[in-house]
């Protein structure tokens, strides 16, 4: 009886020892939670290769832990993420979480706090050695989608009464204080219409993801400007349309406005891509640039306030959906940084105009008095003298349709 009891109590040791070892697993303790560079690593975002950034895994216990994401999900500086983790048969750690982002995406740091606008969603797997595998996918809210999600296709059509254009791909409006005075009315109806054959020639779609992206069909070939039928329906020279990648420029609507974030840091990259020619490692390229921009008198520093204020909203442009049709625009307040900065540089250009109209033998000569008649206007500077002294009302408008 007594041997009995005895091995009985030694195999009751040894399965309680045995459990004990199965709870207390702490495999978990070593994973790796030093900071990874995410080119060191396989990340995609909403199907694309993450080429920035990093990541940081701070392990509670063999359940939970936080993944960092650090400048990884553009337009955010920091993006910690509450995770799942499950142990697999191969020792590694399945991982599974998502956060909702109070803030919309900047190229600066918000604090201050709104509803949710975004929600990342990470899911990967880590083993011992630091091997990580994962994606990230982001998605707007509802209210900052507003509708507005999907690809939206330019007007392809133009409407005019009395030889005014009154719809068109691209249209502007600029009316004036006194139709007495030197104004632009009949110049901003050339606008809508050479500037609407110019566009529907260069751009054909625009797409709005539920992810945050925007990417566009658009046309990068010599400039060429588009035809119409007898009823006005406009034909592009080509069908070579191409898709613009995504992470470039994001998007978000709020308070009835649609907010443009662009990635700085991946235009500029696509940039060098497409331009061997352009350094923008370089910062003499980019002093050049600012040099070249001073000559023409170009007031760099009336933007300074506008950018600063974009780089933590996005640059916000007015939009009006009904039903299947989207007007986005700006208006005089909106385009008035724009124009201070601008406008100084008429009167060089007035210069080199006076040069070109003064030597006959120049091509270009009849071409810019009949640009001038058009838009009935006697020199540049004028289009000055009418923003600053007879402008009432100012609207740029591109015209969508779904």
């Amino acid at each position: 009886m007594k041997n009995r009891f005895l091995w009985l109590l030694i195999l009751g040791m040894a399965l309680f020892f045995g459990c004990s070892d199965d709870d207390d697993d702490d495999t978990w303790k070593q994973l790796p939670q030093e900071e990874l560079n995410i080119q060191d690593v396989a990340f995609e975002i909403n199907g694309e290769k993450a080429t920035r950034g990093s990541l940081q895994m701070t392990v509670k216990n063999e359940n939970e832990a936080v993944l960092n994401l650090k400048n990884v999900i553009p337009g955010y500086a920091e993006v910690p993420v509450d995770v799942n983790l499950k142990k697999q048969a191969d020792n590694s750690f399945t991982f599974l979480g998502e956060q909702g982002l109070t803030t919309p995406p900047a190229m600066m740091v918000r604090s201050d706090l709104q509803p949710v606008i975004m929600t990342v969603r990470v899911e990967g797997n880590v083993n011992l050695e630091g091997k990580v595998s994962a994606t990230a996918t982001t998605k707007l809210s509802e209210s900052a989608q507003a509708g507005l999600t999907g690809a939206w296709t330019l007007l392809g059509t133009m409407s005019n009464n009395d030889e005014l254009v009154t719809a068109s791909p691209l249209f502007l409006t600029w009316t004036a204080i006194n139709k007495e005075e030197p104004n632009f009315e009949y110049g901003a109806n050339m606008v809508s219409l050479f500037g609407s054959l110019a566009v529907y020639n260069m751009l054909n779609q625009v797409t709005f993801h539920e992810d945050g992206n925007i990417t566009a069909k658009y046309w990068d070939g010599e400039f060429a400007m588009a035809g119409a039928d007898e009823n006005n329906v406009l034909e592009a020279t080509h069908e070579d349309w191409k898709v613009s990648p995504k992470n470039l420029a994001f998007w978000y609507a709020r308070n009835e406005m649609l907010y443009i974030v662009p990635n700085i840091n991946a235009i500029l990259q696509q940039v060098g891509a497409d331009n061997e020619d352009v350094d923008i490692n370089n910062p003499e390229s980019l002093n050049t640039i600012l040099e070249k921009l001073g000559e023409y008198n170009i007031d760099i520093n009336a933007l300074l306030p506008s950018v600063m204020q974009w780089m933590t909203t996005g640059i916000p442009v007015k939009y009006t959906k009904n039903g299947n049709e989207l007007k986005i625009s700006v208006d005089k307040q909106m385009v008035e940084p724009f124009m201070k900065a601008l406008l100084p540089a008429l009167g060089k250009l007035q210069e080199e105009v006076d040069k070109i109209l003064a030597d006959p033998t120049n091509d270009n000569s009849f071409l810019i008095q009949m640009a001038l008649a058009m838009l009935r206007i006697e020199k540049l500077t004028d289009i000055k003298t009418i923003w600053e002294q007879n402008t009432a009302e100012f609207e740029l408008s591109l015209n969508f349709v779904k």
